[in-house]
């Protein structure tokens, strides 16, 4: 049965000087295991320069999107 985590990546992105910053950003994931949340999360970031640096269990019941 697949529960809902939270998972916390940073990712690198470049400012308008062309330093490279890094930010914070939160997924709430509908997967089975940890590692099917790095899956998932690897195919939804394939594009980008990401670290996921935590993946945490929510008592999140349902979304509810309508």
């Amino acid at each position: 049965m697949n529960q809902y985590y939270k998972c916390v990546v940073k990712v690198s992105f470049e400012d308008k000087k062309g330093n490279v910053k890094y930010k914070k950003e939160s997924y709430i994931v509908s997967a089975i295991s940890p590692t099917d949340v790095e899956a998932k999360m690897a195919k939804q970031l394939s594009s980008e320069d990401y670290e996921i640096v935590g993946i945490n269990t929510t008592n999140i019941v349902d979304i509810i999107t309508d």
